[in-house]
């Protein structure tokens, strides 16, 4: 497991030197929002200098370093019309059902092997953060994902509460 704020600092490489090959701005994600499915990643040799790189043609050597898998020079193609969902998890309010805002996507958990989210990392703001902690939210297959808000059932959102208390 990895955090998405660690993605955005590791160091992407890659060909048989493992040389540096950009920097990672940010992901994109699957319709559905439960999974990563892209990197995008600025690159100042390339003429179009974002590229999209799959999800699946990396791999996450150590903390701080992931490495492409296929020929640098695949990354002229660099799949050119690609539709991604643009949508920001960061910030995003976290919502019951009667629509309670119980806190702000602060992170979230990434899964190294297929990029799957594996939860979230809430902040019910910087008085609570300092006095319990953040919270940890693991994404329930019954956890909807909108525009505007991750909303949490609430038969979930009462078991994390007693855990949490």
């Amino acid at each position: 497991m990895i955090r998405y704020k660690q993605i955005l600092i590791c160091k992407l490489i890659g060909g048989e030197k493992k040389e540096p090959i950009g920097k990672i701005l940010d992901v994109t994600y699957s319709d559905d929002c439960r999974r990563v499915t892209y990197l995008i990643v600025k690159n100042d040799n390339l003429i179009n200098n974002k590229i999209f790189i799959p999800f699946e043609d990396i791999i996450f050597l150590d903390e701080d370093q992931i490495l492409y898998l296929k020929d640098e020079k695949d990354l002229e193609e660099a799949l050119e019309g690609i539709v991604t969902k643009e949508l920001k998890l960061l910030e995003k309010e976290v919502r019951t059902e009667e629509g309670e805002c119980i806190g702000y996507v602060k992170d979230f958990i990434v899964n190294k092997e297929d990029g799957f989210i594996e939860g979230f990392i809430i902040t019910e703001g910087i008085f609570e953060d300092i006095l319990r902690g953040r919270n940890y939210i693991p994404l329930f297959k019954d956890i909807k994902i909108t525009e505007n808000c991750i909303c949490i059932p609430n038969c979930i959102f009462n078991i994390l509460n007693k855990n949490n208390n």
